[in-house]
C-alpha cells in the first residue's frame, strides 16, 4: 500500500488523533444525554402512572362517598313517610345523542334541593331491551369530563314504553353547570363498551 503524501507529518497526524478524540467526546455526550433523557421520560411516565392510580383511587373514594349521602337521602325520605307520600319522585329522562356537539347544551334543568332524590332515566338507542345486560353509569362534567357520580351493576326498565337505564341520585350531585352522562355495557369481562352518551345543563339558582 503506497503511503499517503503528507501524513508521515506529525502536524497531520495530530490533527487527525485530535479529530478522533473530538468526535469520541461528541459521541460519548450524546450517549450520556440520550441516557439522561431515557431517565426522564421513564420518570415522566412513572409520574403519569401514580397520577392516574391516585385519581381512580379519588373517584372511588367519591364514588363510595355519594352512594352513602344518598343512601342516607333515601332513608331519610323513607322516614319522612307521609310527609312525602303525596309528592311524587321528580324523573330526569334522557335521549341518547346521535352527534357528540363540540359546545355545552343549554341549561334545561332547574337546580333540585340537595337531598332530594331524582329518578335518573337514560334512554336505550333504538330502544331496545337487553334485560341479560349489566350496565355502568357516569356523570362527568362537560368542560374536563371529572366523574362527579357514578353507578354500575344497573340493568334495562321501561320508561314510557322504552328500554332505559334508571338510577337513583340526590340533588346535591346536580349542582349548576353542564355535564355529559355515559353509559357503557359492563356484562363482558375485560374494557366497558360505550351503548351512548347524553347531556344535560343545570341553570343556576335564581335564572
Amino acid at each position: 500500500m503506497r503511503p499517503v503524501r503528507g501524513f508521515d507529518r506529525p502536524v497531520l497526524q495530530w490533527a487527525f488523533v485530535a479529530i478522533g478524540l473530538l468526535l469520541v467526546a461528541i459521541a460519548a455526550g450524546e450517549a450520556v444525554g440520550l441516557r439522561r433523557a431515557q431517565s426522564v421520560i421513564a420518570a415522566l411516565r412513572a409520574a403519569d402512572l401514580n397520577a392516574r392510580t391516585e385519581r381512580q383511587q379519588l373517584d372511588t373514594r367519591l364514588a363510595r362517598e355519594q352512594a352513602a349521602r344518598e343512601s342516607f337521602a333515601l332513608e331519610l325520605g323513607r322516614v319522612r313517610g307521609a310527609a312525602t307520600a303525596s309528592t311524587p319522585e321528580p324523573t330526569l329522562t334522557l335521549a341518547p345523542l346521535s352527534v357528540r356537539r363540540a359546545t355545552p347544551p343549554d341549561a334545561t334543568v332547574a337546580v333540585p334541593a340537595p337531598a332530594q332524590t331524582i329518578l335518573l332515566r337514560l334512554l336505550l338507542p333504538g330502544g331496545r331491551v337487553a334485560s341479560v345486560k349489566r350496565y355502568a353509569v357516569a356523570l362527568r362534567t362537560w368542560s374536563n369530563g371529572d366523574v362527579v357520580w357514578s353507578r354500575s351493576d344497573l340493568r334495562t326498565a321501561s320508561a314510557d314504553g322504552k328500554a332505559a337505564v334508571t338510577a337513583r341520585l340526590t340533588g346535591d350531585v346536580l349542582v349548576p353547570g353542564a355535564y355529559e352522562v355515559r353509559l357503557t355495557d359492563v356484562s363482558q369481562e375485560g374494557s366497558p363498551v360505550d351503548v351512548a352518551f347524553y347531556e344535560i345543563a343545570v341553570a343556576p339558582s335564581g335564572s
